[in-house]
């Protein structure tokens, strides 16, 4: 999303402005620091801009909290005792930590925005007969924005349940209580539905859009999740024009010279643009910050480190161990050799490779261009095969769990070889081990792994216990103490900032536990 984010530079302001003005009629049209929604989508440019805003947000939520909340409380993660990591590796969040508040108003200024392109439909099709854009431009834009919104909505509920369902330009101000997860993931599906009708196939889009392809990967996705598993597997029927990439390219997926690559379907785009040291730190969206911290979190400062247990969970000749962690401290990185772990001052131990710019042999730094890539096909492939699980289609599943292990260069499934390191797939139990393992090493690090726990009712099993030998460090204060419970932490507080000023949530709506 290079070119988006590039626009974006300019259409920051924009949103902020669009947000209000799309609900005051009372915006004065001589006001030219302001946009009236009266005059606006009457141009190609204008309506650019708009559904350019709607993607905005992902990279304030990308910048950091994106990352750090669904890795740090799965078990393939060990924090260092930043607060930005600690208190979710530990469980140990509460409601009013400024985290959690920017993650809830993110989400939902990236609703109000999807929304801003959605409620003026009617403006942009009557204009479309007497202006530069065409009905195909509208409907594209309508797709983007209900793709969008989904994704916001799912960034939603999976940390936090139940929220406030605002899909109505008209009350975008409106207080509004707490929907059930049941209806936030119903206007999921209703909106890929849409979407995949509506937006444009790969190939036939701006690079970095959203493309009909990913609304179905998306839509497939949330039916998994809600095991409508024949639902799913229709949508994922759908899923054309990609492929995994060759084990020599493998590493494209996580650097910033392999982006928008055959594999890759959503990416949020960075280009390493900052402008002051305020906006690189305010994680708005306000001024220039094209850059994300990944790199120097999961690989400089190693705030976030891959936990013994992922290392462990890769097969000894698994290929992709290296690609995705550096465990040798022998070796050096980056430009001119000059990165080397343990960093000075540093615990030591194993660092995340994935996503860090030393793929291009760059400095690690706060100023990392490199996309967040937030689906890809081999994660598309692996829900096929639990989708054909579920569905007692043995064969099928074995079949997409080998395409994987096939990219890999690893043994197939169903062999001599795989059924002595303990994975055996002549039943449905077995397979949705493989399955198990199989997305824990080719997923690692990418945000899916907590998730997946969950909707498994694995996470007590896997999250409650987490050894201290995982975090070598002889300080008491700096190992990493877990208190899991899945009652309570399966899901994050809602901020209290939002139950102070939201008449429609009160104390007693907070999620238990908190």
């Amino acid at each position: 999303m290079k070119k988006i984010s590039n626009y974006l530079l300019k259409s920051t302001a924009l949103l902020c402005i669009i947000l209000f003005a799309a609900c005051d009629e009372d915006v004065p049209v001589e006001n030219t620091n302001a946009l009236n929604p009266e005059i606006f989508f009457e141009s190609a440019s204008q309506i650019e801009a708009a559904v350019n805003a709607s993607y905005n947000q992902f990279q304030n939520l990308y910048q950091r909290v994106g990352y750090i909340f669904p890795d740090t409380m799965s078990d393939e993660v060990v924090s260092s005792g930043d607060p930005n990591f600690a208190p979710f590796n530990r469980f140990e969040f509460n409601p009013t930590l400024g985290n959690i508040a920017l993650y809830w108003t993110a989400c939902f200024n990236g609703i109000g925005a999807c929304n801003f392109v959605i409620g003026n439909e009617g403006r942009m099709r009557t204009n479309s007969a007497t202006s530069d854009f065409t009905e195909n431009d509208v409907d594209d834009a309508l797709g983007q924005a209900y793709f969008l919104r989904a994704l916001y909505y799912y960034h939603l509920v999976k940390r936090f349940g139940g929220v406030p369902l605002k899909v109505n330009l008209a009350n975008a101000l409106d207080d509004e209580p707490r929907a059930t997860s049941d209806q936030v993931y119903d206007q999921m599906i209703a909106d890929l539905k849409l979407s995949a009708q509506l937006t444009f196939p790969k190939g036939t889009t701006e690079v970095g859009r959203v493309t009909q392809e990913a609304a179905y990967a998306f839509l497939g996705k949330i039916y998994l999740h809600r095991e409508m598993y024949t639902e799913a597997q229709q949508a994922f029927n759908n899923v054309t024009n990609h492929s995994l990439l060759p084990l020599e390219q493998y590493r494209d997926n996580f650097s910033e010279s392999g982006e928008h690559n055959d594999e890759s379907m959503f990416e949020v785009g960075y280009n390493g643009e900052v402008g002051t040291e305020q906006e690189r730190w305010a994680q708005t969206g306000i001024g220039t910050s094209e850059v994300t911290f990944r790199s120097q979190d999961y690989t400089g400062w190693a705030n976030a480190r891959p936990s013994a247990k992922v290392i462990a969970e890769f097969e000894d000749d698994d290929p992709r161990l290296d690609l995705a962690i550096l465990q040798d401290d022998t070796n050096t990185y980056g430009t001119g050799d000059t990165f080397q772990f343990p960093c000075p001052g540093c615990v030591g131990g194993p660092v995340w490779y994935k996503f860090s710019q030393l793929y291009d042999d760059q400095d690690v730094s706060e100023n990392s261009g490199v996309n967040v890539r937030i689906m890809r096909y081999a994660d598309v492939v692996l829900m096929q095969a639990e989708v054909e699980m579920n569905l007692g289609n043995i064969t099928a599943a074995v079949d997409f769990l080998n395409q994987i292990r096939d990219r890999a260069g690893m043994p197939r499934y169903g062999t001599a070889i795989m059924d002595g390191r303990g994975f055996p797939v002549n039943t449905p139990e077995q397979i949705f081990n493989a399955i198990v393992h199989e997305r824990f090493v080719e997923l690692c690090g990418e945000q899916q792994r907590f998730d997946d726990l969950v909707r498994w009712d694995l996470d007590d099993q896997e999250l409650s216990i987490f050894p201290d030998e995982n975090f070598n460090n002889p300080d008491p204060n700096l190992r990493t103490i877990r208190n899991y419970d899945p009652n309570v932490h399966r899901i994050m507080p809602i901020p209290q900032n939002e139950i102070d000023s939201n008449s429609q949530i009160g104390p007693g709506d907070q999620n238990p536990g908190y």
